[in-house]
């Protein structure tokens, strides 16, 4: 048996937008991206980790920038579908926030 194995960084999203946006056939609403990650063999000596370590930290830095790059892309992407949807949810909840501070603020007097 290998006693490599496979290593690789996953990173998972499930977009819920509002009910208006029209997002384009290339975007997936659940999506998981698997980005592979060159293993760590078993080590013999010094010099084998210290080669290995450097090649592997490399990998994993690789998959990491790719991760971020894609995710951006998607997310970004994901961003101008959904446009100004989502502007107005944040303003209602500050209004009502700020009318139940006066109501209160009214029935004091």
């Amino acid at each position: 048996m290998d006693p490599i194995q496979s290593k690789e960084l996953t990173a998972t999203y499930k977009i819920v937008p509002p009910p208006s946006t029209v997002a384009p056939p290339s975007l997936s609403q659940e999506t998981t991206h698997k980005f592979p990650i060159t293993p760590l063999p078993d080590l013999e000596s010094k010099e084998d980790t210290n080669s290995e370590l450097k090649r592997y930290y490399t990998s994993l830095r690789a998959s990491i920038a790719d991760a971020r790059t894609t995710l951006g892309e998607e997310l970004t992407a994901w961003r101008d579908a959904v446009g100004n949807a989502e502007l107005g949810k944040e303003k209602s909840v500050k209004a009502e926030a700020d009318d139940e501070g006066e109501e209160e603020e009214n029935a004091e007097e």
